[in-house]
């Protein structure tokens, strides 16, 4: 038995059958409910089961006779931090036709999700509105690693300045072998990896430069929520005219700390609450807007990217994390700002899903867009199981 973290659990239930030619025809229904339950619901349906090795599996036998094709169960919940938890459950059978086979099947789970307070509904498979762009190739970029210094800012000034502040979201390395390991009062081995920032750079501006041109030189960039700034300095390295906020004053301050220890002057820090952000109250619109790990940690979706899509009058590159679900749906939570790197507020956030986002861009009436590739595995570990992923969108 199990229960869910999270208010909503999909049992999604494909009845794959051969047909005459070998050819297979294929059904799919959603269980929907309260998570607490779908486990009973599993071995309530067959009676039995037994559990894996892996806590997150559950096996049970269903369907006996003589073989004649597959049938198979897949239940997934939402995890505390907002990423799948597979509970993927293979169930083998012998379907003895492929009306009454699939008749049983659906018999049995309406009866079975009824009972428990579930609804079973049809799975729409979303239809493909993604524009037909093909990611450029583009040159290999790596950040500015590790930053230059001002010779102004001694070794000892710069060790006095991050000792000030208890936690720190990135690690930082400067010219001279002073350097400093990532902070936060959670310990997570994906967020506190001193590579990280660095993979990431690697993965997507490239992109961002090939959008414009193959360079930043002169450009307006807006970093959303800069944290201590990273992503900031690394753009205003590249030559644009940089403005990064955040709505955390603590931020704020490492951000114009590491700015000082660098000496690089093209670029602003504010302090500023996202639904605050306005052409108005930054200056005017920009030429690239990074909207980089923002989308996951605020309560509207669609919202937030239509006000990221105010700012800018060229491109947006969006770094996020998605649920792994395929299909086109929007997993809400409840987070609190436990750490430096959470929501600044607590309250609902939400995590889409990559087809629910391009469905947003499509109905935003974007211009074109593609999902930045995997040019190499040299890539966080999110990335790599596709619960983090990145667009490079023009509007």
């Amino acid at each position: 038995m199990w229960a869910s973290s999270s208010a909503l659990v999909t049992v999604r239930v494909p009845s794959v059958i051969c047909g005459r030619s070998g050819s297979a025809a294929a059904s799919s229904a959603n269980v929907t409910g309260n998570g607490v339950g779908a486990g009973a619901a599993v071995s309530a349906m067959t009676g039995h089961g037994t559990r894996s090795r892996c806590p997150e599996m559950w096996y049970a036998p269903v369907l006996r006779g003589h073989p004649t094709g597959w049938a198979s169960i897949e239940i997934t919940d939402q995890s505390r931090r907002g990423y799948a938890s597979p509970l993927a459950t293979h169930w083998k059978g012998v379907l003895m036709s492929r009306k009454s086979t699939r008749a049983r099947m659906v018999r049995g789970l309406e009866s079975v999700s009824g009972r428990l307070g579930y609804e079973l509904q049809p799975i729409q498979k979303a239809p493909d509105i993604r524009p037909n762009v093909v990611p450029p190739a583009v040159p290999p970029l790596a950040p500015v690693w590790p930053l230059p210094r001002t010779p102004e800012v001694t070794d000892d000034e710069i060790r006095a300045g991050f000792a000030e502040f208890d936690h720190w979201h990135y690690a930082y390395a400067f010219a001279g072998g002073v350097s400093f390991a990532a902070k936060h009062e959670v310990v997570r081995s994906i967020t506190d990896a001193p590579e990280r920032p660095l993979q990431r750079f690697s993965h997507f501006m490239p992109d961002v430069l090939a959008a414009n041109g193959g360079t930043l030189e002169g450009l307006r960039v807006l970093d959303i929520a800069c944290n201590s700034g990273f992503w900031s300095i690394q753009a205003a390295l590249l030559g644009a005219e940089v403005v990064g906020f955040d709505a955390r004053p603590e931020l704020i301050a490492q951000a114009n700390l590491v700015k000082r220890i660098v000496g690089v002057d093209n670029v602003d820090f504010k302090q500023l609450n996202f639904f605050d952000m306005t052409p108005e109250a930054l200056g005017g619109t920009f030429d690239v807007v990074l909207n980089l790990g923002v989308l996951y940690h605020l309560p509207q979706a669609l919202d937030t990217l239509e006000r990221t899509r105010a700012m800018t009058t060229k491109h947006i590159l969006l770094d996020t994390g998605v649920h792994t679900t395929t299909n086109a749906a929007v997993y809400v939570r409840w987070e609190n700002p436990y750490d430096i790197h959470a929501a600044a507020d607590p309250g609902i956030v939400a995590l889409p899903s990559r087809s629910a986002i391009d469905f947003m861009l499509h109905h935003m009436g974007m211009s074109s867009w593609y999902e930045v590739p995997h040019r190499s595995e040299d890539l966080p570990l999110d990335y790599l199981r596709g619960n983090r992923t990145s667009w490079m969108i023009t509007v």
